[in-house]
């Protein structure tokens, strides 16, 4: 597989870079004034790997996926966001490939153990790409910075479509019910406050599980999330209920500034977030939410701000969505709004004119 890169250099010569890449061998490379001896260079050094007259140093070590996942897990995966959610989608990788050499992982073997999360009816298309995404950002570092196999394999398979966005938000009475639910049960204090904090901010689970006490600024009544999934710093208000309740959780700990505010329970875990999976099961049931998930929360915030006044923008903003196309599916909510806005423009200019 041959690539070539046109150069300019701060005087404007134009040079071009060629990369002779072939696997089981050292990637060769040189540069030229013209494409054309650039090409020439090209044909002759895969003739001449293709004879096996060109070896320049010994043959590359293999990799597997195995390789690639402990390396992307010491050095890579701890600057990502959602880490938990990665590292659970490429453990599975790893079950299915690990003792696979990367240079034999092609898009065909991608499709048969994708073929297996898809068949798997508590999997949705929306969480299948979310696993393939994971694995081919794994696939990135190894093809690219890191050179152990020649190039991504992932950007061959075509994503699954997945469903218009999902609005699932709380009623005011399931609301209630819920936050009950959270009172009612003692072991696991700390679920009143991250439901508070979901609700009335918006937060994605993995914000909420990852927050430190530096984060949180009572003064300004701020919450400051440094590392987003969008990996841009984003400051969350804290009012309300929510602020009661992380008051009351701050005084009752003795947080260092980098203490997890919701660490596992578990001793020898410490340092690892919360795992709240099986206690948030048990309250939702109580509550008697059906059909609902964590991240329904987040919609729910969105909505109730929405209901409320506040404008798709308003909404991205503070939900931390670059776009507004993410956040189109809460415009019937600001209908109301909208209405309001134009009437008033309205009376403005014509007053009570007919």
């Amino acid at each position: 597989m041959a690539t070539f890169e046109k150069r300019i250099s701060s005087k404007g010569t134009i040079s071009y870079r060629a990369k002779v890449r072939r696997k089981g061998h050292l990637t060769h490379t040189a540069t030229f004034q013209r494409l054309t001896d650039a090409k020439r260079w090209v044909t002759q050094t895969e003739s001449s790997i293709d004879a096996g007259k060109y070896l320049t140093g010994p043959k590359p070590i293999p990799h597997n996926l195995n390789d690639a996942i402990d390396r992307y897990s010491n050095e890579v995966i701890h600057q990502l966001g959602d880490i938990v959610n990665r590292a659970r989608h490429l453990a599975w990788w790893q079950s299915v490939l690990g003792e696979i050499n990367l240079e034999d992982i092609n898009s065909g073997i991608i499709l048969d153990k994708r073929a297996i999360l898809i068949a798997d009816p508590k999997r949705s298309d929306s969480t299948v790409n979310r696993y393939m995404a994971s694995l081919s950002a794994l696939f990135t570092y190894a093809a690219g910075e890191w050179g152990w196999m020649q190039e991504n394999p992932c950007r061959k398979v075509k994503r699954l479509k997945e469903p218009s966005g999902r609005v699932r938000f709380l009623s005011d009475a399931e609301r209630v019910a819920l936050i009950a639910s959270c009172d009612a049960q003692n072991t696991h204090p700390e679920m009143k406050l991250i439901v508070l904090l979901a609700i009335t901010t918006g937060m994605r689970r993995g914000e909420i599980l990852n927050l430190r006490r530096k984060d949180i600024c009572l003064k300004s009544s701020t919450i400051y999330l440094w590392k987003t999934k969008n990996k841009d710093t984003r400051a969350v208000p804290l009012v309300g209920p929510a602020r009661e309740q992380m008051l009351r959780w701050l005084e009752s700990k003795n947080y260092m500034n980098n203490s997890l505010l919701f660490p596992h329970h578990k001793s020898s875990k410490i340092n690892e977030p919360f795992a709240m999976d099986a206690i948030w099961k048990n309250i939702k049931e109580k509550a008697g939410l059906t059909d609902f998930k964590f991240h329904d929360l987040r919609h729910t915030a969105a909505s109730y701000l929405a209901m409320n006044g506040a404008g798709l923008r308003e909404i991205g903003d503070i939900l931390g969505h670059k776009t507004l196309s993410m956040v189109q599916r809460y415009s019937h909510f600001t209908s109301d709004h909208r209405h309001k806005t134009v009437e008033k423009m309205a009376l403005a200019i014509f007053g009570g004119a007919q």
